[in-house]
């Protein structure tokens, strides 16, 4: 799998959060509290101080960074994965845009004291999931990406059909709660948006049984790596 691009990426963007951390290390009060959690509506519950709170996020987005570097090989059905290489690049570079998206966020909400935050991470958790769910539909079994349940990773009839699916419910999860944004308040678009993930996440584990059952060729002993 050629990671060269999303790797290039990353590393750009993890410099652009470093970058911006040891700026505002020089600029933020001293004792400064930096959010560094978020609850469902988008309010900030948790805080540290510098330097933590203004390089955790680097640290944690340059590990996520490594963590897909090191997916592809140890993978064990690898050619899968690299069948599904167009999934496994949206999510990575998805990922990577959010916590850069977080990071900003929480430096603009400590420089802004009151700023409301929630009304860009919920659109941006909500497209990460609109851009999971358009690509989960054409990944192929794997054990490290997708709905992995005993029964999807023993019948590529259950796999294929169980993603379509849950493909289709993210995306239409994502969107509810995009509209959600602009027709509720946060905290009910928050919660809306979980909802609707939860929802689309035991469907899909559900359906994945059933598809199962349905499969004459389903595998009923050990899980093949192969």
């Amino acid at each position: 799998m050629n990671n060269r691009a999303p790797l290039m990426i990353s590393f750009a963007i993890v410099a652009a959060m470093l970058a911006t951390s040891l700026w505002a290390w020089h600029v933020l009060p001293s004792g400064a509290a930096i959010p560094i959690h978020w609850d469902i509506h988008g309010k900030p519950n948790g805080f540290a101080k510098a330097p933590l709170g203004l390089f955790l996020a680097p640290a944690v987005t340059a590990l996520i960074t490594m963590l897909f570097v090191a997916i592809p090989v140890i993978e064990p059905r690898r050619p899968n994965l690299l069948s599904s290489a167009k999934f496994y690049h949206a999510v990575w570079i998805g990922v990577v845009l959010l916590m850069a998206v977080v990071h900003a966020l929480a430096l603009y909400s400590m420089m802004h004291a009151g700023a409301g935050v929630g009304g860009v991470i919920i659109p941006a958790v909500c497209l990460l999931m609109i851009v999971i769910g358009n690509y989960l539909g054409k990944t192929r079994s794997m054990f490290l990406g997708g709905i992995r349940t005993p029964w999807s990773l023993t019948s590529e009839y259950s796999w294929q059909r169980t993603h379509s699916l849950a493909g289709k419910l993210f995306m239409l999860a994502g969107m509810a709660g995009f509209v959600a944004v602009f027709m509720f308040t946060l905290s009910q678009a928050g919660e809306i948006l979980v909802s609707a993930l939860l929802a689309a996440c035991v469907v899909s584990v559900v359906m994945s049984y059933i598809y199962w059952q349905r499969d004459p060729d389903r595998q009923t002993g050990d899980i093949a790596p192969g």
